[in-house]
């Protein structure tokens, strides 16, 4: 992985992380951690999708069986934080001493744009964790919120997944094309010269 190491040091970072859970507990660790992670147990789960995509290039791993396994996991830990949620997170908003309008509020509010924020929230680490409790704590339709934990985590695996084993796979291609544009850099910065002493040259000559 010396290649993925000068593409891009956070991604040979997160390999680093991830490969010895990954040697130790293989693709049931991968499932249980973004399960526990769907369901609100902050452990590794898109360090070790990333670093078992990687290791999926070295033909260690399958990539399928790394993005169907992610993707199961991080369904279905949503689908169970959900639950938790839906059975007893109104009573601990309760007791965080959020006032029972304010509650409603938020209902309303998820019921209208809770399918965004469920999606949006796989990208962010902390609510990527927490969304699926907070949406069954402010009562968002099942249907919604199973629609958008299947959109949202198709997108986030297809990214961290498919996308880093992409990136992997042809690091080569993309290290050289990079120098090839830095070598023609010089290039680049001519014509945008020109291009914009065209423009100042046309725009004193329309005023």
């Amino acid at each position: 992985m010396k290649v993925m190491s000068e593409l891009h040091p956070v991604l040979s970072h997160l390999l680093d992380e991830g490969r010895p859970l990954l040697d130790h507990y293989g693709y049931p660790g991968l499932f249980v951690a973004n399960f526990a992670e769907g369901m609100g147990i902050p452990l590794p789960g898109q360090t070790l999708l990333v670093a078992a995509a990687m290791l999926a290039t070295q033909g260690d791993l399958t990539i399928h069986a790394v993005a169907g396994l992610a993707f199961a996991g991080t369904l279905s830990g949503s689908c169970l934080g959900y639950w938790i949620g839906q059975t007893g997170g109104r009573a601990l908003l309760l007791r965080c001493r959020l006032r029972p309008e304010k509650i409603e509020q938020l209902e309303a509010f998820f019921a209208r744009r809770g399918a965004i924020v469920v999606v949006a929230a796989r990208f962010v680490d902390g609510l990527r964790q927490t969304a699926p409790l907070v949406a069954g704590s402010l009562k968002m339709p099942w249907w919604r919120f199973f629609l958008a934990s299947v959109a949202g985590s198709l997108a986030w695996v297809g990214l961290w997944g498919f996308g880093i084993y992409s990136v992997a796979e042809h690091s080569q291609q993309i290290l050289a094309a990079l120098h090839h544009v830095s070598n023609a850099g010089w290039w680049v910065t001519g014509l945008l010269a020109v291009a914009l002493l065209a423009w100042l040259f046309w725009r004193s000559r329309v005023k």
